[in-house]
């Protein structure tokens, strides 16, 4: 069980870190300040996380000395911390969905980008009017 623990643990602080670097790069590329405060909120989340596992994993602990699992016949799932695991899989989708609205806010502030340029281009009968007055004006001469 304590393997299995650690193993998920592991794995959810490699998404923490993956989500922190996605962020970070994000905000480079957007020439947005990165400041402490960012960086505080992912100790936060480590805090949340780390702790919410470990949390897991006692009643893992305690459901397995207790033999409830005994009790309720399933014994199938004896010494596999399902808390714990549960817990991992959600936190892991969270940090999916983190990493993907990062990349989905890049996109859209493309998007945006190009949208302004090209409400800045000249219109299609805007073009057409000026050529009118290069022609007349080139006449008149």
């Amino acid at each position: 069980m304590i393997g299995i623990v650690v193993l998920s643990m592991v794995v959810v602080l490699f998404a923490m870190i993956i989500d922190l670097i996605s962020g970070l790069m994000k905000a480079k590329q957007r020439h947005e300040v990165r400041s402490s405060y960012g960086l505080k909120r992912t100790l936060n989340k480590f805090i949340m996380y780390e702790g919410g596992m470990l949390i897991a994993a006692g009643v893992d602990l305690l459901i397995h000395l207790s033999h409830l699992l005994e009790l309720f016949h399933l014994e199938v799932i004896h010494g596999i911390p399902v808390v714990t695991l549960l817990l991992g899989i959600y936190l892991l989708v969270v940090e999916g969905i983190s990493v993907r609205e990062k990349a989905d806010q890049k996109i859209r502030g493309e998007m945006q980008k190009a949208n302004e340029i090209m409400s800045k281009m000249i219109s299609r009968e805007e073009l057409v009017e000026l050529l009118t007055d290069v022609v007349k004006r080139r006449d008149e001469k």
